[in-house]
Parts: C-alpha cells; structure tokens; sequence
C-alpha cells in the first residue's frame, strides 16, 4: 500500500474504492440464480417521460446514441454531456407510441431533469418525472426469456421495447441490444408487487439490489458515482464498446470533443478488469505499478462462484492486460472486460 502524503506536515489519504460489495454480503444461491439462472432485482432508477411532436428531435439535440436510426419502439444507451463532453449521467431511452421514457440511475434523475428542462422547447418536448410513479424490475441471468415466456408475457427483439399485460398491470418489457441485465419491466409502482409474483410463480428468483452490481461488474459496466465521475469522458468507460455512441447522427452537446477523441486522438485512461487472490483494502483505491501511481480502484466485489474478488479501475491507457499492479495494497492482475472465466 502506498504511504500516506504528509507534504507540509498535513496527511492526506488516498480516497476509497466508490462501491464495493464485501464477502458475505450476496447470497450464494441469489449469485447463482443472476449468472446461471434467472432472477429479479430492485434498482430504483429514475423516469423521465418525454412526449411531444419534437421530442425524439429534441432527444438527438443531447444524447450521444441515436434514438430515430433504432426504429419506433427502440431501446438505446447513451448519456448526456456536458458542453465539454463530460458525462452528466448514462441512461436508457425506450421510445414506445405514447412517449420517450429516459430511465436513468437514480443519482442521475436531477441531471437528466435539468438538461431537458434547459434544451427543449415546450411547444415540442414536455419532460415530466415519473419516477414516483412507476417502478422498474430489472430481470438478470440467461434462462429469462425462457422462465418470462412461459408466463406468456411478450419478449420484444434485442434493442427494442414491448407493451405487456402482466397481472393485469399495463407494462412495458425492454429487452437491450447487450447490458448486464437481461431485461427491464417497468410498470406503475402499485402494480410492482403483482408483476413480480407473476415472474417468481414461473420460477424468477428475487435477489438483493447488490445482485446486479456483481453482474456490471463482470460485464464491464459502468456506475454513475464509481466508474462515471464529474470529469469523465464517454471513451474512458467503454462507450464505444457499448453501442452507446453515434459518429453519423449529427450534431448534439459534447458532440466536439467527443468526435476529436475518435478520429484525432485518444482517451488517456481506459476501464479494465481486476482480479485479486486476496482480500483488497478498500479504504485506499490507488493502483501501483512500480511505485507509480497508474489508476484507482472504482468497484471491488466478493464473488462466491469463483472464490475470488473481482473489480474495475480506471488506467493510464499504457498498462496494458496482463499487468500486474498493486491495487487496493493487494496484488491484482488486470484483466480485459467483461472478465473472463478464471
């Protein structure tokens, strides 16, 4: 472990690892269910309805994806940026007949609010918060579709959205083109108990929130908080990767830098994999190579299938996979995502 910095006599510790899960905290069974099976989890996510004659225009004016090119009822990540190309927050777009639904992570609510509020003509976009109103259900693991098939609830294509009736409750099914879930539901929130009765009676096990952070992690996802900061652009957290960003849709905030880092440059930082074979010291999130402080730490987990913590880290694009470094006061070895199989 690095030695704390006492320059001019005042200590100065290198910060924590942003989100962990320690050992003992996931079930073993739930861990099961999300990575063999198929399970559900609460994440509370914001809602933002944006409807109107211009909205899904207004909606190419900020989001890095392209929510027109993916056809009427499509399901696209992207993020909104600053004017300088920082990430204010990611989120998902499913666009259904009634409106746009922005479904972001609940830190993000506020961000996404602001920049439509700001960037949208009310005669052509109304964005409205729903997140007090309806509730999603974020279905993990790779027998879903199956054990969601046989309660008869329509599966749309990869990329695209669905209208349900489940329980008697009006749903929207979203089913992404790849993410670390299998599916979203997204239903009104006094109808979520029945929807979930409904997908555990066909054999969907119910799993702590947690679940599917262990499921990002593996899959190279990031987490606004963690691996998405105030000063991170899209390139550094794989959003290239991810489909999450268009290079042909036109113009759109933080469209400049991003484009420049594509085709003129690169990211100075990238999103690896961690894998340590003892217990990380999560208070400090520092990652040495040779003394040289290369990256930090920005999610660490237990993983009872592989008996092993596993993470993610931001670095300097030069340490390559393979390296080994000292990450959390721990020997890790980096490792591409999503990370593979030991």
């Amino acid at each position: 472990m690095s030695e704390p910095d006492t320059t001019n006599g005042t200590e100065h510790r290198p910060p924590p690892v942003p989100f962990t899960i320690e050992r003992g905290r996931l079930a073993p069974e739930h861990e099961t269910a999300a990575l063999e099976g198929a399970a559900v989890a609460d994440r509370p996510r914001g809602i933002i309805s944006v409807a109107g004659q211009g909205a899904a225009t207004c909606l190419q004016g900020v989001l890095t994806n392209d929510v027109q090119t993916h056809g009427e009822h499509g399901f696209v990540y992207g993020a909104l940026l600053t004017p300088k190309g920082m990430i204010q927050t990611d989120l998902w777009v499913a666009r259904t007949d009634a409106a746009h639904l922005a479904i972001t992570p609940l830190a993000g609510r506020d961000a996404a609010l602001q920049v439509f509020r700001r960037y949208f003509p009310p005669r052509l976009a109304r964005a409205t918060d729903r997140t007090d109103e309806m509730y999603v259900l974020e279905l993990l693991g790779p027998t879903t579709a199956d054990m969601v098939g046989q309660s008869r609830v329509p599966l749309p294509s990869r990329g695209a959205t669905a209208v349900a009736t489940i329980a008697g409750a009006d749903c929207i099914v979203c089913r992404p083109a790849a993410a670390p879930f299998e599916l979203l539901i997204m239903c009104e929130r006094t109808e979520a108990e029945a929807v979930r009765a409904v997908l555990e009676a066909a054999g969907v096990t119910p799993v702590p929130e947690e679940t599917a952070d262990l499921t990002r992690v593996l899959a190279g996802w990031p987490l606004l908080g963690a691996e998405i900061g105030t000063k991170t652009l899209p390139q550094e957290v794989r959003f290239d990767e991810l489909d999450a960003v268009s290079y042909t849709k036109g113009c759109y905030t933080g469209q400049e830098t991003v484009a420049r880092v594509h085709f003129r440059g690169h990211a100075n930082r990238w999103l690896a994999g961690l894998v340590w074979r003892k217990t990380p010291t999560v208070d400090d999130a520092a990652i040495l190579q040779e003394d040289k402080a290369v990256g930090r730490v920005t999610s660490a987990v237990w993983s009872n299938a592989w008996q092993l913590w596993i993470g993610l880290g931001l670095l300097r694009r030069e340490i390559s996979p393979g390296s080994t470094v000292t990450a959390c006061g721990r020997t890790a070895q980096i490792v591409r995502v999503p990370i593979p199989t030991p």
